[in-house]
């Protein structure tokens, strides 16, 4: 994982995040890869509300991750 939820969506296709979210035994990772697939969608769609949300969701997520 990088640093930066962006850099994890710029890093993987969709197909990549849908393999990953789908393969995660841990709930959380599970979620997290699930957020960035929500989070490249609204990326691509130029969607600048969603954008936000699944970025905070990701960021959230991302910290769980790690600890």
């Amino acid at each position: 994982m990088a640093n930066n939820v962006y850099d994890d969506v710029n890093l993987l296709s969709m197909q990549d995040l849908e393999r990953l979210s789908k393969k995660q035994t841990d709930n959380i990772k599970k979620c997290y890869y699930n957020a960035l697939k929500h989070l490249s969608k609204a990326i691509s769609q130029k969607d600048k509300v969603n954008t936000a949300i699944w970025t905070h969701i990701a960021n959230e997520l991302k910290r769980l991750v790690k600890t």
